[in-house]
């Protein structure tokens, strides 16, 4: 997960607006994901969610909906009561046994890049196949259905 538009909200608002956007987005998170789920720091405003025992159709699920929720609701941030919307891009990859973590971490990372290149505020599941803007729309299609 990458919180969308952060370096702008710093840029604007300033890094204790930002370092809200941060907290208040894990929070939410935290709300809406099962007690068992985690959610690692990658690094900036990056996240690794692990979603212990979902397959990919339900991690789609879960992450459509967080997503979606994330983006409806509105965050107050800082001392002068900033309001916004908040969104966050998604990329999703399951844990294959026959690479290494690293490899599917970086798949999802790869998905990440595809979700944040196709607009933002999405999630998109790695697919080698994926090589087209044909196969990106198709993709996006398949992932605002779930």
């Amino acid at each position: 997960m990458d919180i969308d538009q952060l370096k702008q909200i710093n840029d604007t608002h300033g890094h204790p607006v930002g370092d809200s956007v941060l907290a208040g987005t894990i929070r939410y998170l935290n709300d809406h994901l099962r007690p068992y789920d985690k959610i690692y720091r990658y690094g900036g405003d990056e996240f690794l969610i692990a979603l212990s025992g979902a397959d990919l159709a339900t991690g789609q699920k879960v992450i459509a909906r967080v997503r979606k929720g994330l983006a409806k609701g509105l965050m107050v941030l800082g001392p002068g009561g900033v309001a916004m919307h908040v969104t966050a891009s998604f990329g999703l990859a399951l844990l294959d046994p026959d690479v290494t973590v690293t490899e599917s971490i970086d798949r999802a990372d790869q998905a990440l890049l595809l979700a944040k290149t196709a607009g933002r505020n999405r999630a998109i599941s790695w697919d080698p196949s994926i090589t087209t803007g044909k196969e990106l729309k198709r993709l996006e299609v398949d992932e605002d259905q779930a």
